[in-house]
């Protein structure tokens, strides 16, 4: 048999056919019948599907499959790359409102529709705000004078909009539905407003009887064998991502020519590293239930947050899960995870982060939970949120997004921590040092923004008399050569111990 080419397995053998999917057969027969009940001409009443799950389980493969087998057209768009209101009404929201081409062409279905698939609709960032509908079409016609849409605007507000008029099915991926929601205090209603008009279907990850199918039938398409106990070794390292197994299958079979055995998984074992996360209510749930202080501190390893913040969710969330008495019986061990993470900041050698994940998984597992908190609800963090409000994020976000020309969830989720940190009173914040916000051309507001005073407060005026007379006083170039005085000097002139951001 011919050698086959290098190109990539995973496009080479993803299933053409809703029928080879291996996984999730809830979900699947659940997307089916919904994709069912467009035949006929008919349009429903929730007109789209929100996959979520882990990367690599078969999303957006169950969607091209779907449109494959059904002779449909379909429209792709990742919104990871197309993300404001004027790409998404452009390459989706109008083709969504007509007859799929193919009918006339003679080449589909007399019911053949065009299938709207939006991939990745998480990285979404901004709010749900609406852009009018003369700013989109200015955008999207190539002649006109208007301004450009940039960054992220409208992006969600123009989802919800498609979902409404579209005569077309919609089917949306995502890997973290709350990201799509938003983090702030309306994400609830943000997602009320979306999945009344979609339905949201939860995707699991593939177990080892799945893996070893799809293992087969690539290993079966590309004439290559492969010992049992060497497949079991590859399955038992992958977390159920099945393109991940895909990918692993071809580099061992470019590792090894011919049959491959036990050794070839070894030796790619020690040349890679499987990088694979669990969200974070999945690795909450599961060490609760473990209890095992070995297994819970291995699940805390592969989830994708850091031990600082999984210390704030343990915090936070075995206030459910543990009564008064047993709370009191494990907040000394909290608190030494605590004093733990803090010493990374001093001493490199002392191993912070083992510590701080091990004391707080320890302390989890060590008590028996409420009676009847077997399943534990769990909770994002408040305090976690703090920083994220409306008011505070949305003026400075947008203009640096636009001044720094990236997205809004890039200057979000980087920067965004950074200067809330350089500006926390505790931290030596100081309302009275514009330093920052002049070097950043942010205006009085945002100054007030990014320390957390609202702008109805007496102080506010105070603080905004002061940063306008300062603004008018000295010249932007003044200002520039005062904040490189201030980095180079030993003492700040003023009374304020602001860090500026290069410091902190």
């Amino acid at each position: 048999m011919a050698e086959p080419s290098d190109d990539d397995w995973t496009e080479r053998h993803r299933p053409e056919s809703v029928s080879l999917m291996e996984g999730n057969e809830a979900q699947i027969r659940r997307i089916r019948q919904w994709l069912d009940q467009w035949g006929g001409g008919k349009i429903l009443e929730r007109r789209g599907l929100l996959l979520s799950g882990p990367p690599g389980v078969g999303k957006t493969t169950l969607a091209r499959a779907a449109a494959m087998e059904r002779g449909w057209t379909m429209i792709e768009l990742n919104a990871s790359e197309e993300r404001n209101a004027a790409a998404i009404r452009r390459a989706a929201t109008h083709g969504s409102q007509h007859v799929s081409l193919d009918q006339f062409s003679g080449g589909g279905v007399s019911s053949g529709k065009t299938l709207i698939l939006l991939d990745e609709v998480d990285h979404l960032s901004g709010g749900f705000g609406k852009v009018s509908d003369g700013r989109i079409e200015e955008s999207i016609d190539p002649e006109g004078d208007g301004a450009t849409l940039r960054g992220d605007s409208g992006g969600k507000a123009e989802l919800l909009n498609l979902l409404e008029v579209t005569r077309q099915p919609v089917i949306m991926t995502c890997n973290d539905p709350m990201r799509l929601w938003g983090r702030n205090r309306n994400w609830r209603r943000n997602r009320d407003r979306l999945l009344r008009k979609a339905e949201l279907v939860k995707f699991n990850r593939a177990g080892k009887l799945h893996l070893r199918r799809v293992a087969h039938r690539v290993l079966d398409a590309e004439g290559r064998s492969m010992d049992p106990e060497a497949l079991e070794a590859l399955i038992e390292g992958n977390p159920g991502d099945l393109r991940a197994l895909v990918r692993d299958l071809q580099a061992v079979c470019a590792l090894r020519k011919g049959h491959i055995d036990i050794s070839a998984v070894l030796d790619l074992a020690e040349v890679s590293e499987r990088d694979s996360q669990i969200d974070v209510f999945r690795a909450l749930r599961e060490v609760y239930q473990s209890g095992s202080g070995k297994e819970a501190n291995r699940i805390l390893v592969a989830s994708d947050k850091d031990p600082d913040e999984m210390l704030a969710w343990f915090v936070w969330n075995n206030q459910t899960v543990f009564d008064c008495e047993v709370l009191a019986e494990i907040s000394p061990a909290m608190c030494m995870a605590d004093r733990s993470l803090a010493t990374k900041y001093t001493n490199r050698a002392f191993r912070s982060w083992y510590w701080g994940s091990a004391l707080s998984s320890q302390a989890a597992v060590s008590y028996p939970s409420i009676e009847g908190a077997s399943d534990p609800f769990l909770a994002y963090p408040n305090f976690l949120r703090r920083g994220g409000e409306a008011w505070r994020s949305s003026t400075v976000v947008e203009h640096l997004s636009e001044d720094l020309g990236t997205s809004k969830a890039s200057i979000r989720e980087d920067l965004w921590p950074n200067l809330l940190a350089v500006h926390e009173s505790t931290l030596g914040g100081d309302p009275g040092v514009f330093t920052v916000a002049n070097h950043l051309g942010l205006s009085g507001e945002a100054h007030l923004a990014l320390h957390g005073i609202p702008k109805s407060r007496r102080e506010a005026r105070r603080i905004l008399k002061d940063f306008n007379s300062n603004r008018v006083s000295e010249p932007e170039e003044a200002i520039i050569e005062e904040v490189i005085e201030e980095d180079s000097s030993d003492e700040d002139e003023s009374s304020g111990t602001q860090f500026s951001l290069d410091s902190f």
